[in-house]
């Protein structure tokens, strides 16, 4: 027996608990969500040639998404994510659909922002849930193993990080790719086939059993008890609004720099370096002791976010963009490898479905809301003002993560905080 659970340790429980088959499965089921934002922005900049009516419609999807996803993770606590994952997939493949035919159509600004906002809403939340089932692993095997304590489930949200973000790579590359090479509307099209498959058979998985529903008679238990929603998964929930305000407004401002070129169809190409960014660090971050906190690390990596967006804010040349939206990327992804750690340990296990939800529905409305507002400063001051949006948003992800000691300081939070 090892000292301390290896990756590979990791790997191999979740293969045996899952499936060799449910890795790949888990990987492609988010690719629907991935492209969902940039594609929305990409085709209708092409079409439509507005930036800003752009990022408006991206803004409405991720509003969509964002107040619709914690009703997902609920339902999903109470009855399953299989029933959840299935009508949800049909509903988003309907709601694309209209979304396409309006902007083919040349539909009013109103049929838009509606069908873009159904499009959001009705998006499978393939990441959060498929989070929520490797948390149930891990703390299983820290259960019963003493090698495992402390850190299979840091390893467990450091894989689900890298999934996650390659995911985002392949996505915005995937948009580039299909809009470029086919036609604007491919990406849409591409993305409604992998939700009538891939999203469906993850729904059928055999692992959508971690997500139980539990008896009505205890959740009625549970609907008498107080709120499980801590002042530390709070601030949680604003931090990941902050990591999509980061994300939010450097895509629009790379949008907007390789509009300035006349090259928008190469924005997801440009975008999709922040992700091989952020990869790298949640696969670094996963192989700490852990003896290194997850608020310190969410703390160091925020340094390193602010880093990447000044350069990307102050440095001119298209060198400088791709290497602060690099640096950028690698700050970024291991905050998000920490803040859903720490959302993991804090939540409820009878409510980590909503929690996982929640905090990936924030992580959504910030990027949706910050690219609709970044948008309108692009149009009228370009895309530097874009990038000074993102070094604002990384600085204040720096305050939050000094706050969290704060709150994390309480017994309460401290009593639902490991620190990794």
């Amino acid at each position: 027996m090892t000292n301390a659970l290896s990756p590979r340790d990791l790997a191999r429980q979740m293969v045996t608990v899952a499936g060799r088959p449910y890795l790949p499965l888990s990987f492609i089921a988010r690719l629907p969500f991935a492209m969902m934002l940039v594609g929305i922005l990409s085709l209708t900049t092409i079409e439509r040639g507005s930036l800003a009516l752009a990022g408006g419609l991206t803004a409405v999807a991720g509003i969509g998404t964002a107040l619709m996803g914690p009703v997902f993770g609920a339902l999903a606590d109470r009855w399953g994510q299989r029933p959840v994952l299935l009508g949800g997939a049909l509903i988003s493949i309907a709601a694309s659909i209209a979304f396409l035919t309006a902007v083919s159509d040349g539909a009013s600004d109103a049929a838009l922002w509606l069908s873009a906002a159904a499009v959001g809403a009705t998006m499978p939340q393939v990441a959060p849930l498929s989070r929520s089932r490797a948390a149930v692993v891990a703390q299983r095997l820290e259960h019963h193993s003493p090698d495992a304590r402390g850190r299979a489930l840091p390893l467990a949200m450091s894989y689900e990080s890298i999934v996650d973000e390659s995911s985002y790579v392949l996505g915005p590359v995937a948009v580039g790719l299909l809009a470029s090479l086919l036609a604007p509307t491919a990406p849409l099209v591409a993305s409604m086939v992998l939700t009538a498959t891939v999203v469906i058979a993850f729904a059928l998985h055999p692992t959508a059993r971690l997500g139980t529903a539990r008896p009505v008679h205890e959740l009625d238990v549970m609907a008498r008890r107080p709120s499980t929603w801590s002042a530390e998964l709070s601030l949680l929930a604003v931090a990941m609004l902050a990591v999509g305000a980061v994300f939010g407004s450097t895509l629009t401002s790379v949008t907007a720099y390789l509009a300035a070129l006349g090259q928008t169809e190469l924005a997801g190409l440009v975008y999709g370096i922040m992700s091989i960014g952020a990869i790298i660090t949640a696969l670094a971050v996963g192989l700490l002791p852990p003896t290194i906190s997850l608020r310190s690390r969410w703390r160091w990596f925020a340094c390193v976010a602010v880093a990447g967006t000044a350069v990307l804010a102050l440095v001119p040349g298209d060198g400088a963009v791709l290497v602060g939206l690099f640096v950028a990327g690698c700050g970024v992804g291991a905050v998000l490898v920490a803040l859903f750690s720490l959302g993991a340990n804090a939540a409820h296990e009878r409510r980590r479905n909503t929690v996982l939800v929640t905090l990936q529905s924030m992580l959504t409305v910030g990027q949706a809301l910050v690219t609709a507002l970044t948008g309108v400063l692009v149009e009228q001051s370009g895309a530097a003002a874009g990038f000074a949006v993102a070094v604002g948003a990384s600085v204040a992800l720096l305050v939050m993560a000094l706050a969290h000691g704060l709150v994390a300081s309480n017994p309460s939070a401290t009593e639902s905080m490991n620190s990794g």
